[in-house]
């Protein structure tokens, strides 16, 4: 499916229309439509369908930073405290 294609099937729902038809709202987004939410005009929130509809595959963080920095964190003084400290000296 084209950019053009996922643009052209998206659908608009104003907050009432939303309120008196979820179900179908909903069965719409569940067949892979993204349905943009309005209220007075204006984009309040988009309904989109799931990325994955198994189980979400989270990065393992931890392993990456074992990878990175197989001896532990780095020597001398932290970030936080750098910058802490340059915007203690401007002000």
């Amino acid at each position: 499916m084209t950019l053009y294609d996922k643009l052209h099937y998206m659908k608009t729902a104003s907050v009432r229309e939303l309120q008196h038809g979820l179900a179908a709202l909903l069965a719409s987004v569940e067949r892979g439509d993204t349905v943009t939410v309005t209220r007075r005009g204006k984009i309040v929130a988009c309904i989109v369908p799931p990325l994955s509809r198994g189980k979400v595959c989270w990065p393992d963080s931890m392993a990456r930073m074992k990878r990175l920095f197989p001896d532990g964190a780095l020597a001398g003084t932290p970030p936080s405290v750098l910058l802490r400290s340059e915007r203690d000296e401007r002000w």
